[in-house]
């Protein structure tokens, strides 16, 4: 599902996975009168996350720092693109809509 927001500042479409999962793609537009700015945030569910018990969650924090000694580690967090990045994902999304 597919909800959008705007004010005068800041515009932000939200897209929610629909099997219930709570996971969620946030894009944002902040404008004022010098630039825009836009966001991609991913929103994961950490409800469901971490309920392995102790030993799950201490075999997945030594994969973590595992990833981290070998420089794989990877943070789910704010993109900050540009306008023509942007337009190169709508362009993208569509291509993959026709096909």
């Amino acid at each position: 599902m597919v909800f959008a927001n705007a004010s005068k500042d800041l515009k932000i479409v939200i897209v929610n996975c629909d099997c219930g999962c709570d996971e969620e793609i946030h894009i944002k537009k902040y404008e004022d009168d010098v630039s825009s700015d836009y966001y991609i945030t991913i929103n994961e569910s950490k409800f469901y996350a971490m309920q392995g018990g102790i030993f799950k969650r201490l075999w997945h924090r030594l994969k973590c720092i595992w990833r981290a000694i070998r420089g794989k580690e990877y943070l789910l967090c704010d993109i900050n693109v540009t306008e023509q990045d942007i337009d190169a994902l709508i362009e993208k999304l569509r291509e993959i809509k026709e096909k």
